[in-house]
């Protein structure tokens, strides 16, 4: 197998012997193609050697002794100067033809070539193949492990509704829901949180966040812990990771617990202050509402004195004694139709009748009537007997007598009191129809004030409800403040690792650097081979080629 490079003690060819060849020769034991270049660089040389030798100044050539080839139509010989330019582009032409041809040689790679490289930088490949994998391994015992520690909680957006008309205001909508746990996820590192768990566990006296040569010990903590905290939400959920790490795996879990300790602190205290300011402000609004609900009602009261409107329960007093007035007509036209009723029948001319009406109005009637009724039939029975002129007779005539005068004058009696009682009435119903008359020309002129009067006290109802309400809301929002109604739940709590995170094993690293190191040292060998390709080429030119 024939290739561009040959042995150093190798003999040169003959340049007779450098026939023009394809650029590709089979390999008669691999059977296969092998690059090659001898073809190129022949045809090349041929290529120089056809150009016109050059002809010497002083030397005149004959024309006869010209081929007739290079003799033009006019015969004429070439210059001096034309002569010098052939020579200049002949050597320009066959020097980078030979440039062309070394780099073309140089990089013509194949696998004996490839292999003679790498065995001559083996020495390099294993040196830092070892060198690699003690690197690798020792960033195990330089580098500082991390042990993080992770703990998953529950944002749930809805917070415990411990009233039913909390101040802060719950949105159902799916998108808000994430944006806020989006905003919460956002509060677990924020500097108020962070800053909290700085200030609980002294981590400006940790040398691992804050070093010795720190002029703000607070604040290194506070940016080394920020870096070191890394808190994620799971897609399509409201569980939420949170993960811290540091050089110690007790350290990690007390900084993971403390962070969401804080993180509820926070959020406890972010809705204790937002109820708070509610609080205030309503009660700052409430002494402007304490006057103006007061100037409303004395407004009302001023109208009711001015215009002399007073009210039982809601209802004007004229009102109220005009209804009683009203009812008192009625009672008294009553009276009045029973009482002349009375009296019509006890001037009645048929006495019986007036006997009648006496006896149904009186008592003292009644036992008249009923004695004289017995004396009447015992005088009627014994005259029977004894006669009209027999003494009982005559003794029992006196008495029915006096018994008749007695009911006469309890008639007259009751006739004169019937007429009584019927003037009153009549007097009674003229002075209450007369009252009425007055009572309904005030209740006018209430109706048409009290139409004012309504007003006014619509006006006092409506600041009196809003200042209640602000009053009631006022206390609430205070009540809220002093109560935690955050819905933030530890689903996995967190845990000690039992193997750091970084540096990974100490096997894994040498393995990686091995293999660093062994592609490095391939590459130098590769590197070195044309290097040293290169210098034998440029110093042996031509003869370093078979």
């Amino acid at each position: 197998m024939k290739t561009g490079f040959v042995n150093h003690d190798c003999a040169r060819k003959a340049d007779s012997d450098w026939v023009p060849t394809t650029m590709y020769e089979a390999n008669s034991r691999l059977k296969k193609p092998v690059v090659s270049t001898r073809g190129w660089i022949d045809r090349v040389h041929h290529r120089a050697d056809a150009l016109p030798e050059p002809v010497p100044e002083s030397v005149h050539v004959p024309a006869s002794h010209v081929p007739a080839s290079h003799m033009d139509e006019t015969e004429t010989v070439v210059p001096a100067f034309e002569q010098d330019g052939a020579r200049v582009a002949r050597s320009d032409a066959n020097s980078d033809a030979e440039t062309y041809s070394r780099l073309q040689q140089l990089f013509q790679i194949d696998l004996f070539r490839v292999l003679n490289w790498l065995r001559g930088g083996a020495i390099w490949i294993v040196a830092l193949a070892i060198l690699g994998a003690v690197g690798g391994y020792s960033v195990t015992i330089f580098v500082k492990p991390r042990f993080i520690a992770g703990i998953d909680i529950l944002l749930d957006p809805a917070n415990l509704r411990v009233v039913s008309n909390d101040i802060f205001s719950e949105n159902m909508q799916r998108d808000t829901k994430l944006l806020d746990v989006d905003s919460k996820l956002r509060v677990i590192t924020s500097g108020n949180v962070l800053g909290r768990v700085v200030k609980d566990l002294k981590l400006y006296d940790d040398p691992e966040f804050a070093g010795a040569s720190s002029k703000d010990p607070a604040n290194d903590a506070l940016t080394t812990l920020a870096k070191r905290v890394v808190a994620r939400r799971d897609e399509r959920s409201f569980i939420v990771n949170v993960a811290v790490w540091s050089n110690n795996p007790t350290k990690s879990v007390d900084i993971t617990n403390a962070v969401v300790t804080s993180f509820q602190e926070e959020l406890a205290k972010a809705e204790s202050e937002g109820a708070g300011r509610a609080a205030s402000a309503l009660i700052a609004r409430l002494d402007d509402l304490k006057v103006e609900v007061t100037k409303a009602e004395s407004n009302v009261e001023q109208f009711k004195r001015e215009r002399g409107l007073q009210s039982v329960s809601g209802e004007l007093t004229s009102t109220l004694m005009s209804q009683q007035t009203n009812t008192q007509l009625i009672e008294a036209r009553a009276r009045l139709i029973q009482a002349e009723t009375r009296y019509n029948e006890l001037v009645a001319t048929d006495p019986r009748n007036q006997m009648n009406a006496a006896s149904l109005q009186s008592e003292t009637m009644t036992m008249l009537r009923t004695q004289y009724s017995t004396l009447k039939q015992r005088m009627t029975s014994q005259s029977a007997v004894l006669g009209p002129n027999h003494p009982v007779i005559l003794t029992l005539t006196p008495q029915v007598k006096a018994l008749e005068d007695q009911i006469n004058a309890e008639t007259g009696r009751i006739v004169q009191a019937a007429k009584t009682e019927l003037d009153q009435a009549r007097t009674a119903l003229k002075q209450l129809s007369s009252q009425a008359n007055q009572m309904a020309t005030s209740v006018f002129d209430d109706s048409a004030s009290q139409i004012q009067l309504r007003e006014l006290e619509r006006e006092a109802r409506a600041k009196a409800a809003v200042y209640e309400a602000f009053m009631a809301r006022a206390g609430e929002a205070a009540q809220r403040q002093q109560i935690d109604a955050t819905n933030v739940r530890i689903v996995t709590p967190a845990v000690a690792p039992a193997n750091r995170s970084f540096p990974p094993r100490g096997y894994l690293l040498a393995a990686a650097g091995g293999m660093i190191g062994l592609f490095l040292g391939l590459f130098v060998a590769v590197a070195l081979g044309l290097w040293r390709d290169y210098r034998y080429l440029s110093e042996f030119g031509d003869e370093a080629y078979a």
